[in-house]
């Protein structure tokens, strides 16, 4: 591989991945063809793979320009926002900062947090918004999120720092009319048992948890139905469809139909982390992530603050 590609190799490749043809990518561009190709062949000298099958009837991406194409999107778009922050900050204009967060700590540490920021600190604009980790995290890398509070494992690399909060305890979500008692239940005793998740395609949150648990009882989780929201999922618990492993933070609000359980031998438990971009209103991120220390103690067995990268 040779030198980092430009910025406008970038937007001509993009331009023929999705046009899939020279001659439109050349007038999108306002260019002439022979340019557009110089463009092409050029990055794909700095690749060192090609980018398109060509033909003189047909054009199509690679298996590896597919991928740069996925990317290349991505990197203009975070640069594109990154340009227009800096612009902003220039003209001594103020953007919101906006933070993100899983719901078992948008429905009980936040509110407390949002009230120290507004008492302390209110020259301090921001906006919260709610969703699951695999979500807030391309937030985060597309720059649409500052700072997140997510579910582990998340590390840290050349564009997130991740500090620790801590370990949210998890609780089995059982129909009314299930058998069971009201005593902790074993993992083993769920292996005949329908599951509802929240997604099946995340490697991160409480399907890993979940996972892991079965495969040391020794068995493989029937999963039926995945769940959009907690609404969705209790709502299928509480029809019979299945149970489901939740936050000991949602078990703490009553659920028609539904009995919260915990789990024996220990229990389970997710890890929550706080996460923000490199550079992102440092001052104001850091107060949320200290804040958000502060505000759950008791939640902690580590007795000091992890140290921040």
């Amino acid at each position: 591989m040779g030198m980092d590609p430009t910025f406008q190799q970038l937007r001509v490749f993009l331009a023929v991945a999705e046009e899939l043809h020279f001659g439109r990518a050349a007038e999108r561009l306002a260019m002439t063809q022979p340019p557009v190709s110089r463009q092409v062949r050029a990055l794909e000298k700095v690749v060192g793979v090609p980018l398109f099958d060509r033909t003189s009837r047909h054009v199509a991406l690679t298996p590896a320009g597919e991928v740069l194409h996925a990317e290349a999107a991505r990197t203009l778009t975070s640069w594109g926002r990154a340009v227009q922050e800096a612009a902003q900050v220039a003209r001594g204009l103020r953007r919101a900062l906006v933070l993100g967060s899983v719901e078992a700590v948008a429905l009980e540490l936040l509110p407390s947090v949002v009230n120290e920021i507004r008492r302390t600190h209110p020259q301090d604009e921001w906006e919260l918004r709610e969703g699951d980790t695999s979500d807030l995290l391309a937030g985060l890398y597309a720059r649409e999120l500052d700072c997140a509070v997510v579910r582990g494992p998340v590390a840290a690399d050349a564009d997130v720092l991740v500090r620790p909060l801590f370990d949210d305890p998890l609780v089995m979500a059982l129909p009314s009319a299930h058998p069971h008692g009201g005593s902790p239940i074993e993992w083993s005793a769920l292996a005949d048992e329908d599951f509802v998740v929240y997604r099946r395609d995340v490697r991160q949150g409480l399907l890993p948890v979940l996972l892991d648990g079965c495969a040391r009882a020794g068995f493989t989780p029937r999963i039926r139905y995945q769940a959009t929201a907690t609404e969705l999922l209790l709502g299928l618990v509480a029809a019979g469809d299945g149970v489901a492993l939740v936050s000991s933070a949602v078990a703490r609000s009553p659920r028609a139909g539904v009995r919260f359980v915990p789990l024996a031998g220990g229990g389970a438990t997710s890890p929550l982390l706080f996460v923000w971009r490199r550079g992102a209103a440092v001052g104001a991120v850091k107060r949320i992530g200290d804040m958000l220390w502060r505000a759950a103690p008791e939640r902690r067995g580590a007795p000091r603050d992890p140290v921040v990268p």
